[in-house]
């Protein structure tokens, strides 16, 4: 016996036309008359091979059509303009390697800019602040002892130069002059008293003595004139030079608490700063969406929320722009090459059933995500929302399907119509509903579903949906006749979603031979 399926790609099946055949009259013609009343109705086909076997034959009719390829793959919604809020506060405390969560905004609050997001502990840092404080204090003293001292050295400078010097050289000129004046008198004293000798009119020690007198006044020019001159080639020198080398002492010093100070006032700053933003408020308007870390079970590895410890630079807030919405899915190694940046997609969301948004890739990424249970290698693809609705939420879950073929006019059967052999294509055709011809046919792009047909069929065309049973009733070509295929099983195909059941016709076949 053989029972008929007959699916339509171009709406729901339906049934084919049947014909009645003769049956043999025997003992059960009663019986089969009564089941012709009941209207079961009977197919009579020619048996295929001496078989005798009941088979079910399952035809699908070969349609032309719009023939569209979609990788349908799932996804989560977030935002692709997101603003993170980073913990931008260093840990203080010793052996700590973070600062502590003690006050937050719910998840999901929608906040405008300027608002409050979440405050640190600060204690340590206040603590830390008081002490530097103090040291900012002693530096500004040490500093402002050596401004006063590098003053004061720039000012014995200049009162040995304009003061102590000129001082000392007038006065060793004056002692210049006095000498002089003396050596100049004794001189003329001298020659008096030779005249007055060579007269008779004084004694010769007398003479001696003025000698004495001019010798002397002499001596003293000269140790007057050595000092003038020593005072202005060494002694001024040398004190200039260990003046300014004071002065240079003072201002090297100065730099340096100069520059301690700048540290310890830098080191006050970096704290008042740290103690700020320890009050993290919202920079830019958005919906409060917590940074976790989930774990490869799905469960939450990292939690924000009071009492957690965050170290620095760690994300802890995100603020999702619900303008700029995209879905992020993975789409595997073997298909990831039929996607482009810029293909239509459309999308549905768990949350808003019944709505379809348009979406368009933006990015594929070129290397794989990180493997998890599963070792097929996958790849991030990010598509955008086109004109999200209001009601999108990052975390949603989406349904995307990213549309990579679309042939205006295409032949087309169903994937499992279709069977290989020798490196060849075939269907098997029901003629006249009654006989099964094999046709090699020349397959052309193929999505979930549907294979197009290039060439070897026509439209119209009745196709049995499990070809393999059937194989072992066909002629195939005699290199194939040689391998006898196995004949296995027929599990009734998955049908399309706008099909519906098909219904089931039985016909008797006369005779268990030719």
């Amino acid at each position: 016996m053989y029972k008929f399926q007959t699916f339509n790609c171009a709406g729901p099946p339906g049934f084919g036309p049947w014909r009645r055949g003769a049956m043999r009259r025997d003992l059960l013609g009663a019986v089969a008359g009564a089941v012709v009343l009941l209207g079961v109705g009977s197919w009579a086909l020619r048996s295929f091979s001496g078989s005798s076997a009941t088979a079910e034959v399952l035809t699908h009719r070969a349609t032309t059509g719009v023939f569209s390829h979609d990788v349908v793959e799932r996804g989560e919604l977030e935002s692709s303009a997101n603003v993170s809020v980073r913990c931008e506060v260093q840990s203080r405390a010793s052996g700590s390697n973070g600062v502590k969560i003690i006050e937050i905004v719910p998840e999901g609050t929608t906040v405008q800019k300027g608002d409050f997001l979440v405050k640190f502990d600060d204690a340590a840092l206040q603590s830390e602040r008081t002490t530097q404080l103090i040291q900012v204090s002693s530096a500004e003293a040490v500093a402002a002892q050596s401004t006063n001292d590098l003053e004061a050295a720039i000012i014995a400078r200049k009162e040995y130069e304009f003061g102590e010097f000129e001082t000392a050289r007038e006065t060793i000129r004056g002692e210049i002059l006095v000498a002089s004046e003396n050596a100049s008198r004794s001189a003329d004293t001298l020659e008096f008293c030779q005249k007055l000798v060579r007269q008779g009119y004084m004694s010769e020690p007398k003479l001696r003595s003025s000698r004495f007198d001019l010798a002397k006044a002499r001596s003293d020019l000269k140790i007057a004139t050595t000092k003038l001159n020593a005072l202005q080639e060494f002694t001024r020198a040398k004190k200039i030079s260990e003046l300014d080398a004071k002065v240079k002492t003072c201002e090297s010093k100065l730099k340096s608490d100069e520059a301690k100070l700048s540290l310890e006032r830098e080191k006050l700053k970096v704290l008042g700063d740290q103690i700020a933003k320890c009050l993290v408020t919202a920079p830019a308007a958005g919906q409060v969406v917590y940074d976790h870390e989930r774990d490869q079970w799905g469960g939450a590895e990292f939690q924000i929320k009071v009492g957690t410890v965050i170290h620095e630079q760690r994300v802890v807030i995100r603020l999702p722009d619900p303008k700029q919405m995209q879905v992020v899915t993975k789409v595997a190694e073997s298909r990831i090459d039929l996607i482009k940046a810029g293909m239509p997609a459309t999308l549905e969301v768990e949350g808003m059933p019944g709505v379809e948004l348009k979406g368009k890739v933006t990015k594929v990424n070129e290397y794989p995500a990180p493997e998890g249970w599963s070792n097929v290698k996958e790849y991030a693809t990010m598509v955008q929302v086109i004109d999200p609705p209001p009601g999108l939420r990052p975390g949603m879950t989406a349904k995307v399907a990213i549309r990579v073929e679309t042939i205006p006019s295409a032949l087309q059967v169903p994937i499992q119509a279709v069977v290989e052999r020798g490196g060849k294509h075939y269907c098997l055709v029901l003629r006249l509903g009654t006989t099964i011809e094999p046709r090699e046919v020349l397959l052309g792009s193929t999505n979930e579903k549907f294979l197009v047909i290039r060439d070897g069929l026509a439209s119209n065309d009745e196709v049995l949906m499990n070809p393999r049973v059937h194989l072992g009733s066909v002629q195939l070509p005699d290199y194939l006749l040689a391998k006898e295929p196995k004949i296995v099983t027929d599990q009734k195909p998955a049908q399309p979603a706008h099909m519906a059941a098909p219904g089931r016709v039985q016909a008797a076949v006369g005779g268990t031979g030719s």
